[in-house]
């Protein structure tokens, strides 16, 4: 009896799908913000047993000493800095405005990458305003190409940010966040967003996520990171999971094939 072509075709699909590798690695990142102002709550989130990403603010009380904690617990160290948002919420030390001159920017810039030791890399702290305008997020990408090195996370605070792509223009590794794990204090939402960023994981074979020093994060965190582990999943410094993104990103464009023939003189 003939098979019909359809049949063939659909018998080949699920073997071939059937054949196809899972990821060989599921590696994740998870960047504590807002690490400066407060000691204690500093301490909790560097004590935890896990390799977490925590990002500094500039000038704050406890910015050197907690990067110095930060740093010898193997702990991965950024600079959170301080960027206008739209909304008008009282600025962090160091802020960088709108209104800034070209020079005024890169004195302040200079200023916070100098006050946090051990700095792998950059977080935007708000900056939902700032992070929309192609000239200041080209300043900022000059001054980090410069010092090279040092990579930028996007922490996305509006979706009409353009930092990722000024950063890509001036070559400095880039990543964008994707999930904030506790967008409210509500445990709910932290098991929710935690849940999606490990089906992320799980689906593309990395994600990064950005949570805060609160306490019932911090509670939570120690109560479910080992569910990461339990599923294959391992946590990365923010600066590895760039790397591994990017390298991704490169095996995905050797992997296109270029249209060629009449055909394509019209796309």
């Amino acid at each position: 009896m003939a098979r019909h072509p359809r049949f063939i075709v659909l018998t080949f699909l699920v073997i071939i799908l059937a054949k196809a590798p899972a990821h060989a690695e599921k590696l994740a990142s998870i960047i504590i913000d807002d690490v400066g102002n407060h000691l204690e709550y500093g301490q909790d989130v560097i004590g935890l047993p896990a390799t977490l990403t925590i990002a500094i603010l500039p000038r704050t009380v406890y910015a050197k000493t907690l990067a110095r904690l930060a740093a010898k617990n193997n702990k991965e160290v950024m600079l959170h800095l301080p960027m206008q948002s739209v909304e008008h919420h009282q600025h962090s030390p160091g802020t960088l405005d709108l209104h800034m001159t070209r020079k005024e920017f890169n004195e302040q810039l200079r200023l916070n990458l100098n006050s946090v030791p051990y700095i792998r890399g950059v977080n935007n702290h708000m900056g939902s305003l700032l992070t929309r305008h192609p000239g200041h997020m080209t300043w900022l990408m000059d001054e980090l190409s410069r010092r090279g090195g040092l990579y930028f996370i996007d922490s996305k605070t509006t979706n009409k940010s353009i930092a990722d792509r000024i950063a890509m223009e001036y070559k400095v590794p880039n990543l964008s966040r994707d999930f904030f794990l506790d967008p409210d204090h509500e445990e709910a939402t932290l098991r929710r967003q935690f849940d999606r960023f490990i089906q992320k994981v799980n689906r593309r074979g990395f994600a990064l996520a950005i949570a805060h020093p609160y306490p019932k994060t911090i509670a939570f965190l120690k109560a479910h990171l080992n569910e990461l582990s339990e599923q294959g999943i391992t946590l990365i410094p923010a600066s590895e999971l760039v790397r591994t993104a990017d390298q991704l990103s490169k095996k995905r464009e050797n992997q296109h094939v270029a249209c060629t023939g009449t055909p394509c003189s019209r796309l």
